[in-house]
């Protein structure tokens, strides 16, 4: 049996010239990459009683697609519209707002629940694509939903704080004013259709500045016999609604200064210049000179930085693309 014959195949590779070796490029750290998400923004109104957070929070929501949420403690209770000098229709302008007159009067709406359903307030006007701009004088409402919680708001979102100041003097005087007009609007009538003699006044919108005051004129006028008495009576009673305000507008004050001894991203805008020169011209071209362009400069600012997450870590910054 012959064998069959062995066939040797030849296989020929072309030379290839050596180069020298050339380092690639580094991996890029994807799970880093993916936490570079900017923040979401959120601007904040500081301010006094008195000195024109709402006007301005409602100017920047028209000029910035903005929706409002309340963070006045005596504002979120449902009525008493005059005494919490809540903002009506007209004056919002068709601005949405969150948070305004939409809790029991007997309710105990604490800091925390202030947190989170601002928070939801938040998250819902985000996902419509708008601005949330939170607006009111109760600060321990808006440091705790900054910075409670171990300061989860404040690390998920990008936080502008605008604070609207006024010297205390001319403040003052604006507020003594406002009271008269307050009383003019009807602070009377609406105390005393929700007067209740064995009202409680330690909780709810029965806090307000304005209750307290009235009741105890209510209480008497029946017995201060003539009419000369029961406006002197009254007088006092609105007086004392006044010296409470103004105290009120010092505390406010010091809270705003510890925010910005905290390192909050505040700005300062005086409004003091308008206040003084009330009444003299137009109030409106004033008012958009002295507070509402310098507000809309610093929020359009704010609006075109970048601010990434604080989760962006320093690996994804050396990443090489």
């Amino acid at each position: 049996m012959t064998s069959s014959p062995l066939f040797l195949i030849q296989f020929w590779f072309p030379r290839v010239p050596s180069v020298p070796c050339r380092l690639l490029p580094p991996l890029v750290d994807v799970p880093a990459v993916a936490r570079m998400v900017y923040k979401d923004k959120v601007v904040f109104i500081l301010g006094t009683t008195g000195s024109g957070k709402s006007k301005l929070a409602i100017a920047l929501a028209k000029s910035f697609r903005g929706e409002v949420v309340n963070s006045d403690k005596m504002q979120v209770y449902d009525g008493l519209g005059v005494i919490t000098n809540k903002v009506t229709e007209e004056e919002s302008g068709g601005v949405p707002h969150h948070l305004l007159g939409v809790v029991h009067p007997e309710a105990d709406f604490t800091a925390s629940d202030f947190r989170r359903e601002a928070t939801r307030a938040v998250e819902s006007i985000l996902g419509r694509g708008g601005l949330p701009i939170v607006a009111g004088g109760s600060n321990s409402y808006i440091e705790e939903l900054v910075e409670g919680a171990g300061g989860e708001f404040r690390s998920r979102y990008d936080c502008c704080f605008l604070w609207v100041d006024v010297e205390l003097p001319v403040l003052h005087e604006f507020v003594s004013s406002r009271v008269d007009k307050m009383v003019e609007q009807g602070l009377v009538k609406e105390a005393r259709a929700a007067f209740r003699p064995d009202g409680d006044y330690s909780k709810g919108i029965w806090r307000s500045i304005g209750v307290s005051e009235m009741d105890g004129y209510f209480r008497s006028e029946d017995s201060a016999g003539d009419g000369e008495m029961k406006a002197r009576m009254l007088e006092a009673a609105v007086d004392a609604i006044k010296a409470n305000t103004c105290r009120l507008a010092c505390c406010q004050l010091q809270k705003i200064r510890r925010f910005c001894a905290m390192g909050w991203d505040v700005h300062r805008i005086d409004a003091t210049e308008f206040f003084q020169r009330r009444g003299r011209g137009s109030e409106e071209e004033l008012w958009e000179e002295v507070v509402g362009e310098p507000g809309a400069a610093i929020t359009r600012s704010f609006l075109t930085s970048k601010n990434q997450n604080n989760e962006l870590d320093a690996t994804a910054n050396a990443a090489t693309f």
